[in-house]
């Protein structure tokens, strides 16, 4: 399953899911390109962006079971039972908060395979698309490790990290 907007990434890809973020400016033509590009299956939208996000998920057949909308400023004791809408103007939609009612199971890992985090697409990102309609960069969990040890790691902390 692909996602398109979320504030988890690593929620995302604990279930196995490939994070597919793009820019909440982008128009409906922007966005069933980049939708249609990542081969996203299933949406998480701020309500904001919804009109946007809904004529593009129709152009690029992302079905209204698989929108969900980011309702992180209700608070959970306000919020409705989460399957069920928490707005008229959601048209339908459910709260991102039904996908808890899905159950649990064991997290996706990596950490003593390091062939699974070399291999497993954790992303995929856009680039700018200075030369044409933006492209889809394929992530994997491997090269955030090593962006991160590059950025944060590449000199010794003067602290112990616990």
């Amino acid at each position: 399953m692909y996602i398109y907007y979320s504030m988890s990434f690593l929620g995302i890809l604990s279930f196995g899911g490939i994070f597919a973020g793009v820019n909440p400016s982008h128009t409906p033509y922007e966005l069933t390109h980049a939708f249609k590009t990542a081969e996203v299956k299933a949406l998480l939208v701020e309500p904001e962006l919804l009109p946007n996000a809904m004529k593009a998920a129709s152009q690029a057949n992302i079905p209204l079971s698989n929108i969900f909308v980011f309702d992180h400023h209700v608070p959970v004791a306000a919020a409705v039972p989460w399957t069920q809408t928490v707005d008229d103007s959601w048209n339908g939609l459910k709260s991102w908060r039904y996908l808890m009612s899905k159950g649990e199971s064991d997290w996706v890992r990596w950490a003593d395979d390091e062939q699974r985090s070399k291999d497993t697409t954790a992303a995929r990102l856009f680039s700018s698309g200075t030369t044409g309609l933006p492209k889809a960069v394929q992530m994997t969990h491997y090269n955030f490790i090593a962006q991160h040890t590059m950025v944060l790691e590449y000199k010794a902390r003067d602290y112990d990290v616990s």
